[in-house]
């Protein structure tokens, strides 16, 4: 999965960055309540890049673990300092929010991220995105 923007790779993530990263998709799809074919499509391809869905699911099963709940997903994506990380995770959460209709819930978690990381979310975004929203 490349961050077209940024040209940039999981795998030059740090460990805590992907499980910041990790972590903010499993509430998106959690808050959604759907798992879109588009969706898996997505974690499909981060399957490929990362060695198979046995290690998508290796670190799945490890971003749960080390970050159980919602507070808990926040509290690492606080810890992302680098802006092009930060940039990064943005992207890939916008992408698979827009392989559907951007709910008010998915809205609100992007927007609590333009917020913590000191985003504009850009012309034409905010006008997609439903008024409000709870981050989840």
């Amino acid at each position: 999965v490349v961050d077209r923007a940024h040209n940039l790779r999981l795998k030059e993530l740090e460990v805590h960055e992907k499980g910041a990263r990790v972590g903010l998709v499993r509430v998106l799809i959690r808050i959604d309540g759907s798992f879109s074919e588009e969706e898996e499509s997505y974690m499909e391809a981060v399957a490929d890049e990362i060695g198979g869905r046995d290690a998508l699911w290796a670190i799945i099963s490890r971003s749960a673990q080390e970050t159980p709940t919602d507070d808990a997903i926040r509290a690492a994506a606080k810890t992302v300092v680098r802006a092009p990380i930060q940039r990064f995770i943005r992207y890939v959460l916008e992408d698979i929010a827009r392989a559907e209709t951007i709910t008010l819930e998915e809205a609100g978690l992007l927007r609590w991220l333009d917020e913590l990381y000191g985003f504009d979310p850009g012309p034409g975004l905010d006008d997609e995105l439903p008024e409000s929203g709870d981050p989840g």
